[in-house]
């Protein structure tokens, strides 16, 4: 015979699932909405990459593309320059022409402004 903490516990099982079927829950990763970003614009999908230190190395565009591609965000790289434009001038990533390495690259590259 089933108890009532049993069927509570059922229920609860239930409601759970029926939630995420119907899209009432989702789990949402936190971002810093200080800088006045939403988390589903792309600039907020860069600024996950930016918390998940995606950008401790310099990034070309293509590899920005890339990576978002694999959290099924699929963008052009032309989707990416005004986002990238306005985090820069926030002060979040800085572009420049120079690897780390100190050899120069002939397209724009981003790492992460430690400033």
């Amino acid at each position: 015979m089933i108890n009532e903490k049993q069927i509570n516990k059922i229920l609860e099982d239930h409601e759970k699932r029926l939630s995420v079927l119907e899209g009432k829950t989702r789990v949402q990763k936190k971002i810093n909405t200080s800088a006045g970003y939403r988390p589903n614009s792309t600039a907020g999908r860069i600024m996950i990459l930016i918390q998940e230190e995606f950008f401790k190395k310099t990034r070309k565009i293509g590899d920005i593309v890339c990576e978002l591609k694999t959290k099924d965000y699929h963008l052009e790289s032309p989707d990416l320059t005004l986002p990238l434009r306005r985090i820069v001038r926030n002060g979040l990533l800085k572009k420049t022409k120079n690897f780390s390495d100190g050899s120069k690259s002939k397209v724009w590259l981003y790492i992460e402004n430690k400033e």
